[in-house]
């Protein structure tokens, strides 16, 4: 049994540990067709760096139109042991008239549903449709930037709202004394805030005057994990909705008990395989031992015969095979994910160890410490292993990961009797007893 083949769950568990509470972090500088891959585009599409919500006049009808953009991993907004998340996203829009009235709007949303609601074209943003509208089944919040007076209740063709379930806002404010205009086709900068309590929006450059806040609580309204991203629509009055950059940073909620779970698991796997290593160490160790005491008994100097006779092999050099084959490298950690690990290690990039399928959704730092101590759990040596404590400690941030040596030491049996280091000090610090020297009378 190698073990490598035995440490790889092991380490993929403690992955996949990490991975369930990393927080949704990511940013768009402009959109380029690499986006594609991490966007929902529902009626909506990516033309000129820019996403274009609603169609542009290059393509298909402008006009009764509605689109929705959406990043495809979810955004865990609360917990059910009453944790809410908060969030702070930043975006540029430029929405451009394409006929002399405006029509009708783009919005920011928080959604449970991927694509567009069919019917939610004109008044209704992308953000509901007629039979949604008003209900708890709509599961939408959204931020709305309203070019066109649709309702009585709608204050001009120039605001903005606070929508929940509904394009009925529950708390409206009007852009013209600001001399900001939606539909001008400028670019326009938007900050959105929520702190699990209030919700705040920015305006512009002035970062110090919210021109929109509200005490809300999502988790009364919204699902558990919500799709985040923007909405538009067109009426018979057409308009370019587009937005040309995004940043998003949410903060993470951990499930305690999920992440214990998930922890304990990997360090009983650690134990239970550690076992049955060494079980089958000693095992095939005392089988070959036998054979070959009896084959040195049987053929004592056979090595020496083998060499002096007219069949004994020739040494080859390896530049001398390399010229032969016309291979002189070749890699060998390919199919051994410990050594091509500790390979990495022993450069100072060992980040690069981490599970693609990941994308490179982690902390680095909980990462580095996960891969080092996956490493210190491969020692083949297993006096020189962390304990199971030892090991908790390290996942849980309480103790720094253990010394690693830069190469991957060699398995040597017996092994050699354990050894406290300074970690393994730092870790067990006045729990053991005195130890005197005793000399003999």
């Amino acid at each position: 049994m190698r073990f490598h083949l035995v440490a790889a769950p092991v380490i993929l568990a403690v992955f996949w540990a990490l991975a369930l509470v990393q927080s949704l972090d990511f940013q768009f500088p402009n959109f380029t067709d690499a986006a594609r891959d991490q966007l929902i585009l529902s009626n909506s599409y990516i033309a000129e760096k820019a996403i274009q919500v609603t169609p542009d006049s290059h393509g298909a009808s402008m006009a009764n139109r509605s689109g929705r953009v959406l990043y495809i991993r979810p955004f865990r907004l609360w917990s059910k042991e009453g944790k809410k998340a908060s969030f702070n996203t930043t975006f540029v829009l430029n929405i451009k008239n394409m006929t002399p009235s405006s029509g009708e709007g783009l919005a920011f949303i928080l959604t449970a549903y991927r694509d567009v609601p069919v019917g939610s074209e004109g008044q209704w943003l992308g953000i509901v449709n007629p039979t949604l509208n008003g209900s708890m089944e709509a599961r939408t919040a959204a931020v709305e930037f309203d070019t066109r007076k649709s309702f009585p209740g709608d204050l001009d063709d120039n605001h903005i709202g606070l929508d929940v379930n509904s394009v009925y806002s529950r708390t409206s404010v009007s852009l013209n004394g600001s001399n900001i205009y939606i539909s001008s086709g400028k670019d326009i900068k938007v900050v959105v805030r929520y702190d699990g309590e209030n919700l705040t929006v920015f305006v512009g450059e002035d970062m110090d005057n919210p021109v929109l806040s509200e005490h809300l609580n999502l988790s009364s309204y919204l699902p558990e994990a919500v799709y985040v991203g923007f909405s538009g629509s067109t009426s018979n009055n057409t308009q370019l909705n587009c937005v040309k950059s995004w940043e998003f940073i949410g903060s993470e909620i951990e499930d305690s008990k999920l992440r214990w779970v998930w922890i304990l698991a990997a360090a009983g796997s650690v134990l239970i395989l550690l076992i049955i290593t060494g079980i089958g160490a000693i095992f095939l160790h005392r089988k070959r031992g036998c054979k070959v005491d009896r084959l040195d008994d049987a053929y004592r100097n056979i090595d020496e015969a083998i060499l002096r006779s007219s069949i004994a092999p020739r040494n080859y050099k390896f530049k001398e095979l390399g010229k032969a084959t016309g291979q002189t490298e070749r890699d060998d950690y390919i199919s051994n994910i410990v050594h091509r690990l500790w390979e990495l290690y022993r450069r100072g990039t060992i980040l690069e160890g981490a599970d693609a399928r990941l994308d490179g959704i982690f902390k680095k730092e909980e990462m580095e410490r996960v891969l080092i101590l996956g490493l210190a759990c491969c020692h083949p040596n297993p006096n020189d292993r962390p304990s199971m404590k030892a090991v908790l400690e390290v996942l849980t941030g309480e103790a720094p990961p253990p010394d690693v040596p830069a190469e991957r030491p060699v398995f040597m049996w017996p092994p050699k009797p354990p050894s406290f280091t300074e970690w393994d000090n730092s870790i067990i610090g006045d729990r053991l007893p005195p130890i005197s020297e005793l000399a003999g009378r």
